[in-house]
């Protein structure tokens, strides 16, 4: 009863803003998303010698979910290659609070900045798929739209991605 409580809490708490809720406890919790709920889209820019962007998860099923509270890994691939990064804790990204309940049709965003210009290796322009792994066994395959500058492939050379948890917008 108190999970379907929460759910229509979540599913009413209005318009487009991404739903909110308590720490969860116990058997009250709203399930944790399954890989099929969740689609993924990937956005990004260069500058100073990085790519920086985003992943949007967002709920395209008609139950609420939740995410797990840490940050996800994320592999970067390329032509069914993955990417060599070294992957860390984002320091500092949007002042937004953390997504835990995603509400159907609702979005939440994992911040990325990848150090892929500069240093030895080939470069070429890419579009790269992020997979991210949470816990629970949530993966989620976000394929870019666009594509880096062919001097910021970041291929070869180990790079450093920073990766934020999900947040949603205020």
């Amino acid at each position: 009863m108190a999970a379907l409580g929460l759910a229509v809490y979540a599913l009413t708490i209005g318009g487009n803003r991404p739903a909110r809720s308590a720490p969860q406890r116990g058997s009250a919790s709203v399930p944790v998303c399954r890989s099929g709920q969740l689609s993924g889209s990937v956005a990004f820019q260069g500058g100073t010698q990085t790519m920086l962007g985003g992943v949007t998860l967002r709920n395209t099923s008609d139950a609420a979910c939740s995410l797990p509270p840490r940050r996800p890994l994320v592999t970067i691939r390329w032509r069914g290659k993955t990417v060599p990064t070294a992957e860390r804790d984002m320091g500092a990204g949007p002042p937004w609070p953390p997504a835990h309940v995603l509400a159907p049709g609702v979005s939440a965003s994992v911040f990325f900045q990848w150090w892929s210009c500069g240093g030895a290796g080939p470069k070429e322009a890419v579009r790269p798929t992020f997979v991210l792994r949470f816990g629970h066994g949530l993966v989620v395959v976000a394929r870019s739209a666009g594509a880096t500058p062919p001097s910021c492939g970041g291929l070869g050379a180990r790079r450093t991605l920073d990766v934020s948890s999900p947040l949603t917008e205020p």
